[in-house]
């Protein structure tokens, strides 16, 4: 038997009102509420089929959010968020075609048990918090930017009143998530001092520093390959026999990237390492976009050495 098939992996299917769950190892199905007892007697289930499961579930549109925040809480269970596209895809490899809650439970166990996926690391209920916040201001951020495009285009004097107060509204929100925010940090001091830190690199502003907190946890914690692939800014290579394709980037998490290119385009031209690479890359004859996100790369791999140090003293 290989290493791999001993690990216990436990599938999940999450639906809004419960959570279908398969153990690989012994076979057995169950069917749970989604809710707080519902999570507290899964867990007591999973631990009792042996030491330290590994529990796989796929994004849900939040519907996973209670069970992940349980799980990640805990140092006697391991858990891996799979992209729901990888499961579908092995469930078609494995010419599985049927697809019901109690089926997707099983071929995520079994996914979990052959493709062994990476597991997410433990999170603080302030991490939980502070990603709430962040998540919160990006969409009233969204909504903001919503009614001043509605506000160009308005002509009624009902309607542009209206637009207007809601965007007043929209701005004193920001404001009051903006305090909001810092005041977690300041009162966790290993995030006030990440937080600084972060904010020594050019380019990188309060916003910025608080997204990296809260969206990527990882940063520090794993390697430098590892975190341009979760950021999404790692190019893939497509070749085949003499053909050598263009590298290309893809996935990753879009709120992370979207922040760190913005940061990027004013290190691009004000920060000495980020700009000289920058233009070192422009000179070789690429594309302004292509080493642009060269850039952003070369930001993600210098604030994962940044904050590796950082917990390495601290720790």
């Amino acid at each position: 038997m290989t290493q791999k098939h001993k690990i216990l992996s436990i599938g999940i299917d999450v639906a809004k009102a419960h959570l279908d769950v398969y153990c690989m190892n012994d076979q057995s199905a169950m069917r749970f509420n989604n809710d707080g007892g519902g999570i507290a007697r899964l867990i007591k289930w999973a631990l009792a089929r042996g030491k330290q499961p590994l529990i796989v579930l796929e994004p849900s549109g939040g519907y996973e959010r209670d069970l992940e925040r349980e799980i990640q809480s805990r140092n006697d269970i391991l858990l891996a968020k799979v992209n729901a596209k990888y499961i579908r895809d092995f469930a078609r490899a494995k010419g599985r075609l049927a697809k019901t809650d109690a089926i997707d439970a099983q071929v995520i166990a079994e996914y979990g048990m052959l493709m062994s996926p990476r597991t997410s690391i433990p999170i603080t209920a302030d991490q939980n918090a502070l990603k709430d916040l962040v998540i919160r201001r990006r969409q009233v951020t969204k909504m903001h930017a919503e009614e001043n495009n509605r506000l160009e285009k308005a002509k009624s004097s009902m309607a542009v009143d209206s637009i207007q107060a809601m965007i007043l509204i929209l701005k004193q929100e920001i404001k009051a998530l903006d305090n909001a925010i810092r005041a977690l940090i300041k009162s966790n001091k290993t995030f006030h001092d990440a937080y600084k830190m972060l904010q020594e690199m050019c380019g990188i502003g309060p916003i910025t520093a608080a997204s990296l907190l809260a969206d990527l946890p990882e940063l520090g914690r794993i390697g430098n390959k590892a975190i341009s692939s979760l950021v999404g800014v790692a190019p893939h290579n497509v070749d085949s026999g003499t053909m050598r394709g263009q590298r290309c980037i893809q996935g990753g998490r879009g709120a992370v990237r979207q922040a760190l290119y913005l940061a990027t385009l004013t290190a691009t031209r004000y920060d000495g390492v980020i700009r000289d690479f920058y233009l070192s890359m422009i000179a070789r004859g690429k594309k302004p976009k292509v080493a642009l996100i060269a850039c952003i790369r070369k930001m993600i791999i210098i604030l994962n050495a940044r904050m590796r140090d950082f917990y390495q003293i601290a720790s």
